[in-house]
């Protein structure tokens, strides 16, 4: 146990005061996913990292109901980037608001409420 302390004090000793690391903020999200002939709702978590700026750099929305993961970054070369486990590729997929106010296609016919988009 002794070493163990010994190195987690020299970890907290080498990094430096006030820096900041990456934020992650978890919260539940009403979503839906849109069928031809209904459509279906799902409580999903939603997973954000944001840089020391405040900027979002990740965020992944996980719904259990329908085994649907979202993962969508930020890359500085293709610019807005997102992977879904539906379609099992990565693709430019920028969030598109909805014609109901509050809601936000995320991938094709996956829509979540309420995001923040900044």
């Amino acid at each position: 146990m002794k070493p163990f302390l010994t190195l987690l004090t020299m970890c907290l000793v080498a990094v430096p005061h006030g820096a900041k690391a990456s934020t992650v903020e978890t919260y539940k999200s009403k979503c839906f996913l849109e069928l031809p002939e209904q459509t279906l709702s799902d409580e999903c978590t939603v997973v954000d990292t944001r840089d020391k700026g405040g900027y979002l750099k990740t965020r992944n929305i996980f719904s259990n109901k329908f085994s649907l993961t979202v993962k969508s970054r930020f890359d500085s070369v293709k610019g807005f980037v997102t992977w879904d486990s539906f379609n099992d590729r990565e693709y430019n997929g920028v969030y598109r608001e909805s014609k109901l106010k509050g809601l936000y296609y995320v991938m094709p016919a996956f829509l979540v409420q309420g995001l923040p988009l900044d």
